[in-house]
């Protein structure tokens, strides 16, 4: 019985389960997978445990192309990174508009809706002078 017990710790370590949300496709597909350790340590890397599920070949991969395509709970990493149990790997998709140009844009819209508005008042003094 003491011998049963010690196959089933050494075979929980075998094994470590990580979640997979893919955001690239809408809705973002989240799946649970079972990935095998190389050896009695805890963790893997990420380009490990992307190739065990099937998602990765290589390095070379288009996943890994982009700077901050993939992380793990919100966090971006590269493919050297530790994926320990119960993690959560994340698939970014593209930004396809940085973020400050959209809120530079916001701003200046408003400073041109200003500048308008004060054009307008200055045409209105003209005419009345």
């Amino acid at each position: 019985m003491v011998r049963e017990m010690s196959k089933v710790v050494s075979n929980s370590l075998a094994t470590i389960e990580v979640e997979l949300c893919d955001a690239r496709v809408s809705p973002p597909l989240i799946t649970n997978h079972q990935i095998k350790l190389t050896s009695n340590k805890s963790e893997i890397t990420l380009l490990e445990a992307l190739e065990q599920i099937g998602l990765v070949t290589s390095l070379n991969d288009p996943i890994f192309l982009k700077k901050g395509s993939v992380g793990v709970f919100g966090v971006p990493l590269t493919h050297d990174a530790t994926v320990y149990a119960g993690d959560r790997i994340e698939l970014y998709r593209p930004i396809l508009i940085d973020p400050k140009t959209i809120r530079r844009k916001k701003a200046n819209q408003n400073k041109d809706a200003v500048l308008q508005e004060k054009a307008k008042k200055r045409a209105i003094n003209r005419v009345i002078r």
